[in-house]
């Protein structure tokens, strides 16, 4: 009986040793060793979605809050406003009690037309929706006088 547990020590050490376990266990992406194996490729797509993501959400976060903080509570606001071109645009702006119209371009802002104290009326200037409207009565009346 002692002969048997003794081959059967050996048996079972000769079975479990290092070199039966000298293979570690290959984890998806790390010891692969094509670099166009789909293990490595599914890693690169999640990592790549995974930064796009935040970059989303990033983007999404700074449009959302970038006029956090500021208000118009002073003595000048923009009235009313349209684009022109791709990168222009024309803007009516209430300055205490004048009103400017402003061509607006990258690196350029010019005035366009100053607009005399009550040629355009405190009405017409709330409606900051139609600018066109308000254009159309402002040159009107310009017109008449």
């Amino acid at each position: 009986m002692r002969e048997v547990a003794y081959k059967a020590f050996w048996f079972m050490t000769a079975c479990s040793s290092t070199t039966a376990y000298a293979e570690e266990k290959i984890v998806i992406g790390s010891k692969s060793v094509e670099p166009f194996s789909t293990a490595n490729l599914s890693e690169w797509t999640i990592g790549l979605f995974a930064v796009l993501v935040v970059i989303g959400i990033v983007a999404w976060i700074a449009k959302r809050f970038s006029g956090f903080g500021v208000n118009q509570v002073g003595h000048m606001n923009v009235v009313s406003g349209i684009s022109v071109g791709h990168r222009e645009k024309v803007l009516l702006i209430r300055a205490g009690e004048q009103h400017l119209l402003l061509g607006v371009a990258p690196g350029r802002v010019q005035t366009l037309h100053t607009f005399e104290k009550g040629e355009i009326t405190d009405i017409a200037a709330s409606q900051t929706s139609n600018f066109q409207e308000t254009m159309r009565n402002a040159l009107s009346k310009k017109a008449e006088q």
